[in-house]
């Protein structure tokens, strides 16, 4: 496994939590606080992976975790279950744990349940004694995180994720809560806010549930062997003081300075004196796809590729053809989950992520070819002979690609607004096909992905004012599908054009006639996105077309009719 960072999930209940790992030896586990994501730990992993396989989870409800379903209110117990579950699924006895902020609270909760599961528990800025604090001070620094049809959220919680590092609590502005430290960059603060856009509506479930814990309560109890630690210039570190005295033998209390090569130094050595290279054995969970959660769920997995990880959602069952999708540029296929189950009807349907998008590593070098290769690898890897192809938007020009490049291994094709043109034409949308998406401090590369993403289903291509792009199908405005489509083009700004650029490239007229494969086209009666589907239906040997449907079941039902006709 080496120095590189590899990402997973371990199926839990009805829902899987995500991870990162890096390393071989002995496993250690690092929790981030909230509303951050396993993004939080990168620079740890990579620091402790020289000795051992570091793994950083993702709470439920961050990240890419699934978040915790239940009908009352979420406290810190329902975090140390799923997290004792995790570990189980890890196939872990017993090793270190290391918890900061918020996950410090989820750990302690662990450590005092389940003593015997933890070699040593680390928790790192645990507040005291928030237990009794007042519902308005909760209210106020668990401001609902409210998305709305016009994205003005947007601006609100870039300007949270800026005070975040100004002040504490970021609500109380003043010289008194102002917080003495340099400005964070920029990188920072996009990872920071991308962390809490994933977590969206979700983002207070653990936050809230730490500030109505009562900590001090459970401090004493705690048998297993403990570290209560903080830096200096960690807004936690006075809490140390507010730690109960009556601490068990095997717990100690460590300040350490603000120098964090320090803190990192000091940690690795309590990892060492804690740790056993007997628990290294089996501890790597399979891979969920070939062992999919129960029902019509989502599960998510990763594959590997000679080009890095790409994510894969798996739905269904059934012995048919299965079906692999390819989603539009820019986003990924989160956006088309709710698709992807109807179509998942009586076979299974693999949704892939395409290098670049959300969690999937990007291509280094960006070229159509090593795309097709790599939706090739990805179909070896999950064993499958022979896919029905979906695909939508620009990558219908990657699947039209890919079907004439490796014929053996595709039945039919099903491309929802295929694009033609010459290479003039599509130099000039690729071009304009992405708007400047480089995070700005003020906030506005968020505004202009949301109405960019927005103006997609309003008009095309979406940057042409004029009334000839206006489209004719019903618009998809939902704010949700739109929010995720936003997550996960940004998460990856600076990479989001090469799967774009790529797809352009290819000369699918020139393509076309050479498809040995029944291809169904879909087409909307007058709207400018389908305006090539007729050219394309004479140059497709086996064709056939279907007018859109806004209803979703609808459209998947006559879809899955057409792959079933012999």
């Amino acid at each position: 496994m080496g120095s590189d960072i590899y990402k997973g999930f371990v199926n839990v209940g009805k829902g899987q939590v995500h991870y990162r790992i890096c390393g071989e030896g002995p496993p250690i586990i690092l929790l981030h606080d909230s509303p951050r994501s396993s993004v939080l730990h990168l620079p740890l992993l990579k620091y402790f992976s020289k000795e051992f396989s570091a793994i950083a989870i993702d709470t439920p409800g961050y990240g890419n975790s699934t978040p915790l379903k239940k009908d009352e209110q979420l406290e810190i117990v329902d975090f140390a279950n799923a997290l004792s579950e995790t570990i189980l699924g890890f196939n872990l006895e017993k090793c270190p744990v290391y918890g900061f902020h918020t996950s410090s609270k989820i750990l302690l909760e662990f450590a005092a349940r389940h003593p015997n599961r933890v070699s040593l528990a680390i928790m790192d800025g645990l507040s005291l004694p928030d237990g009794d604090t007042d519902h308005d001070f909760i209210a106020n620094y668990m401001r609902p995180f409210k998305i709305t049809n016009s994205g003005s959220y947007l601006a609100e919680e870039w300007t949270r994720v800026r005070d975040f590092q100004r002040w504490f609590p970021w609500f109380l502005k003043s010289g008194k809560t102002r917080l003495l430290s340099n400005q964070r960059n920029m990188e920072f603060m996009h990872a920071y806010c991308m962390d809490l856009f994933m977590a969206g509506p979700h983002f207070s479930d653990a936050y809230a549930a730490a500030m109505r814990y009562k900590a001090a309560k459970v401090v004493p109890k705690v048998e297993a062997k403990s570290v209560f630690m903080a830096r200096q210039d960690d807004v936690l570190y006075p809490f140390l003081d507010s730690l109960p005295k009556n601490l068990q033998a095997n717990c100690s209390v460590e300040r350490l300075s603000s120098d964090i090569e320090h803190w990192k130094l000091r940690l690795l050595e309590l990892f060492r004196e804690n740790s056993s290279s007997n628990s290294a054995k089996n501890f790597i969970p399979p891979n969920p796809l070939s062992n999919p959660l129960e029902g019509n769920l989502i599960t998510k997995g990763y594959v590997r590729t000679k080009e890095g990880q790409v994510l894969i959602r798996r739905c269904g069952n059934g012995k048919k053809i299965p079906i692999l999708f390819l989603h539009d540029l820019p986003g990924s296929s989160r956006g088309d989950e709710g698709f992807i189950k109807l179509l998942s009807k009586d076979r299974i349907v693999y949704a892939i992520d395409l290098p670049g998008c959300n969690d999937s590593d990007k291509i280094k070098e960006s070229n159509p070819k090593k795309y097709i290769d790599s939706i090739s690898q990805v179909i070896t890897e999950l064993n499958l002979e022979k896919i029905d192809l979906i695909s939508t938007g620009i990558s219908t020009s990657l699947a039209i690609k890919f079907s004439s490049f490796y014929p053996s291994k595709v039945n039919k094709i099903v491309l929802d607004g295929i694009i033609l043109g010459n290479e003039s034409y599509r130099n000039e949308i690729s071009k304009n096909y992405l708007t400047d998406l480089k995070p700005k401090i003020d906030g506005s590369h968020l505004h202009a992905c949301w109405h960019m993403i927005r103006d997609h289903s309003i008009q095309w291509p979406w940057y042409d004012g004029t009334k000839n792009a206006i489209r004719r199908i019903d618009p998809e405005l939902d704010a949700m599908n739109i929010h995720a489509r936003l997550v996960d083009t940004l998460k990856q700004w600076s990479n989001a054009y090469d799967p774009i650029k790529a797809s352009f490239e290819i000369n699918t007229e020139e393509i076309l006639p050479k498809l040995k494969q029944s291809t169904l086209l879909i087409y909307g009666e007058n709207d400018p996105k389908y305006s090539w589907v007729e050219k394309a239906s004479s140059l497709i040997n086996q064709c056939k077309t279907y007018n859109y449907c806004a209803d979703k079941n609808a459209l998947a039902t006559n879809i899955l009719s057409y792959l079933d006709d012999s």
